[in-house]
């Protein structure tokens, strides 16, 4: 995923899917190369490359922390 990427998603006024390592993750924050992330359903805050995050398109809440509809 590429900063302006990042950036149109956490502005976003619906949540969509981010995954990093195939786990699902809140961007918090752009900074550089980097994002702040947080692992939905743990609170565990990361720091990670932003080309290791993924966005799958999929609609996410807290309670349906995997997008399925």
């Amino acid at each position: 995923m590429d900063r302006y990427q990042a950036e149109q998603i956490m502005k976003a006024n619906n949540n969509v899917e981010v995954q990093y390592q195939d786990v699902p993750v809140w961007i918090k924050n752009v900074q550089g190369s980097t994002a702040e992330v947080e692992v939905i359903g743990t609170g565990k805050k990361l720091t990670v490359p932003l080309a290791e995050l993924e966005n799958t398109g999929r609609p996410i809440s807290e309670e349906n922390i995997y997008g399925l509809q």
